[in-house]
């Protein structure tokens, strides 16, 4: 396999960034979220515009969070503020019709927009197919929330890297083909469109960020995949 260790460096970085919008969007921060992710590096120049921005809007926010070993600790105060920002974006709570954005594929291709309709008929197959379980840390969601969707991505860039260390082409090429089938029958059918509804309504620089970095990420992956 030429590029070995450039392709498998790829999977990793994706299955890491599924992993990591999976966690966003399946449970609310908490200190030790917020913790972990002030550690983290970002890309400085990703190549896409929102990937770009959002990034940057995420290591601003990041900055003005302090832990109570440090001078002025104020984690507590920014866990409520994103506690009350991910019920009021994603679970609609106390807002109006219009300034939601609903994690759910089937509210974006369903033409009734309702929750529980036939994509989640079709996920829930192929989890069980190929045996994905909701990890212990979260809530019981139907199996069309984009947390589980990217989940299941990054378990099959997961496995793609693991055939690009082990020089298996063909479980390579399988990989591929699978992931490329999932993204064009699910993700890019609706999540840009989620991310830029959680950018429009979201208050918070992190929120605003996470949908711009969501709604990038798929325009890399469009690119990639094709």
């Amino acid at each position: 396999m030429e590029n070995k260790q450039e392709i498998c460096a790829v999977m990793r970085q994706r299955a890491n960034l599924y992993r990591f919008l999976s966690r966003i969007y399946i449970l609310e921060a908490d200190e030790k979220l917020l913790a972990k992710m002030k550690q983290m590096s970002f890309p400085e120049n990703p190549g896409d515009a929102d990937l770009r921005d959002g990034y940057a809007r995420l290591k601003e926010y990041l900055a003005g969070v302090h832990f109570e070993d440090e001078n002025a600790g104020n984690a507590a105060e920014k866990v409520t503020e994103l506690e009350v920002e991910y019920a009021r974006i994603f679970l609609a709570a106390g807002v109006a019709q219009g300034t939601a954005a609903f994690p759910y594929e089937s509210v974006y291709t369903n033409k009734k927009h309702l929750v529980n309709q036939e994509a989640c008929d079709d996920l829930a197959a192929l989890y069980a197919a190929k045996g994905l379980k909701p990890r212990e840390d979260m809530y019981r969601i139907p199996d069309d929330h984009a947390g589980l969707e990217f989940e299941y991505m990054a378990r099959l860039c997961d496995a793609a890297k693991k055939a690009c260390e082990a020089d298996d082409e063909p479980a390579f090429d399988e990989s591929m083909r699978e992931q490329k089938t999932f993204f064009e029958h699910h993700l890019r059918r609706w999540v840009p469109l989620f991310g830029g509804d959680i950018s429009r309504h979201a208050q918070t620089l992190f929120y605003e960020a996470v949908g711009r970095i969501t709604r990038g990420f798929m325009v890399q992956e469009t690119a990639f995949l094709r």
